[in-house]
């Protein structure tokens, strides 16, 4: 199959599941007796499952609407990093959870806004699934392999993991890894070097 095809066709997959439960809490809240208090919790899962569609849909059409993979670049990564942790420290302080940044200065090859976005994704999914009052560690390093993106504890499971994992492969990133303990995803390092006036990447 076509690896387009393939992927539109889990796209309507994976759009149909909330779909199909919204329209079954419908249904209970249109069968069950005047309640008020059981009919505004019947649709306040309705709302937070059509909040839950319009995310994924969201995600499913900028990835669907890439015909190739983004040109990759040398990118600092510490500096990708800190800004996304900026965006969402305002969203993790109202769940009540703390993002820890600690990263080496770190020169990558990769796509800069399509990692902003898995990244962004990745956290939003992250502190929705903490505790409150807990913690998401966020490191960047470097290693023998390239330099290391590390986000603990790991990623909740479900579509939005594999959503985020398609994100990442178009950012230039390898050897990922999900598990409940941490995310782990590898970069292509990019060294410089100095030569008739001009630094260039090899």
């Amino acid at each position: 199959m076509n690896p387009q095809r393939e992927f539109m066709s889990e796209t309507f997959h994976v759009l149909a599941q909330p779909i199909t439960a919204l329209r079954a809490r419908v249904e209970m809240g249109l069968s069950r007796e005047a309640n008020d208090a059981g009919v505004r919790q019947i649709f306040q899962e309705c709302l937070n499952l059509i909040d839950r569609l319009m995310e994924d849909l969201a995600v499913f059409r900028e990835i669907a609407s890439l015909d190739e993979e983004p040109p990759l670049a040398c990118c600092d990564g510490r500096a990708l990093l800190a800004s996304c942790v900026e965006e969402l420290a305002p969203v993790a302080e109202d769940y009540g959870v703390t993002l820890h940044l600690s990263a080496q200065a770190s020169e990558m090859l990769c796509s800069g806004p399509m990692l902003q976005r898995a990244i962004f994704v990745l956290l939003d999914a992250m502190i929705a699934s903490a505790a409150s009052g807990g913690g998401i560690s966020i490191s960047l390093s470097q290693h023998e392999d390239g330099v290391r993106l590390e986000l603990c504890p790991g990623a909740p499971p479900g579509h939005r993991q594999e959503l985020c994992r398609k994100l990442i492969q178009f950012a230039g990133g390898g050897g990922i890894q999900f598990d409940s303990c941490r995310t782990s995803i590898t970069f292509q390092g990019s060294k410089y070097r100095q030569g008739a006036g001009d630094t260039v990447p090899h």
